[in-house]
């Protein structure tokens, strides 16, 4: 599954914003699975997607001195992993109501790369990807 063109195409974005919120949402699920599950669960992850460094590398950072309380987001009525994700997707300008559409994608995603052990791990640790 190409998860760029996929995020692209359904979530109405451009290549290169695609690729930045592929970068985001694979950290946030890497790192959800490291504090929930374990290291090595985490590390499954990054073996299984390679190209998921260069995607992180291109999603956008805030410069310093540029995050100020009048800029955060509002809170979102939702805990944990799913007020995550919908965070990572305000970044780069999608609506939090496409969450679940974002979440199935990352998933069809992940189960083309990991094995089915791994993705269980995967969808215990991050249940907003279910």
């Amino acid at each position: 599954m190409d998860i760029i063109t996929a995020l692209s195409t359904q979530l109405k974005l451009q290549e290169a914003a695609a690729t930045g919120l592929a970068g985001g949402l694979l950290l946030l699920i890497e790192d959800i699975v490291r504090e929930k599950a374990s290291f090595a669960a985490a590390a499954c992850i990054r073996e299984a997607v390679p190209e998921m460094r260069d995607w992180q590398m291109s999603s956008p950072t805030l410069a310093p001195g540029m995050l100020s309380l009048a800029s955060l987001p509002s809170a979102h009525p939702l805990a944990g992993d799913g007020a995550e994700m919908i965070s990572v997707l305000g970044r780069f300008g999608v609506d939090a109501g496409e969450a679940d559409l974002a979440a199935s994608l990352m998933l069809e995603f992940l189960a083309s790369r990991l094995s089915p052990a791994n993705l269980a791990v995967l969808v215990t640790a991050m249940p907003s990807l279910r």
